[in-house]
């Protein structure tokens, strides 16, 4: 079983040359399809840019010498992975330091509520407060004079 698995992932049985040409067509993208490389779609755009890789690379071009040649055509939009030069460096910059912000965003926050509740404990009633608060609210909701409110369903239970 080892064996087998380790036959299937080895990839021995695959030219060089084509190897290269799978490698660059993952980085590049359809300019047809949003999304995709050319080495995912089936677009008749995307399986054309796969022969031209493949006839540049028989002719002896570099991989960069290709993909220079699809931003010659297509502009950089054409690469699965943004430039990280100019203003592309801003899609490299901008993500990470986003998360780093959020991160510093929610430590300060965290430790303002936590210095804002010590600052202020909850007030805590002693027990002659707690029993005039009692005392209180029995006055208001004994309103009708010590008479029990009849539940909806009185009739129905049984009572009055």
């Amino acid at each position: 079983m080892a064996a087998l698995a380790a036959s299937c992932s080895r990839g021995d049985g695959i030219p060089e040359l084509e190897r290269r040409a799978h490698a660059i067509n993952r980085e590049v993208m359809c300019p047809v399809c949003p999304g995709e490389s050319i080495d995912q779609s089936q677009n008749p755009v995307a399986v054309q840019m796969r022969g031209i890789v493949m006839d540049r690379l028989r002719q002896g071009w570099t991989a960069g010498q290709i993909k220079a040649y699809f931003v010659e055509s297509y502009e950089p939009r054409v690469l699965m992975e943004p430039p990280r030069s100019g203003f592309n460096l801003v899609a490299w910059l901008v993500p990470p330091a986003a998360v780093a912000g959020a991160i510093a965003a929610l430590v300060l926050m965290l430790r303002f509520m936590r210095g804002h509740r010590e600052a202020s404990p909850e007030p805590v009633l002693s027990t002659a407060e707690r029993a005039e608060y009692f005392a209180r609210i029995e006055a208001i909701t004994d309103v009708g004079g010590g008479t029990a409110v009849a539940s909806p369903n009185a009739e129905a239970d049984g009572g009055p």
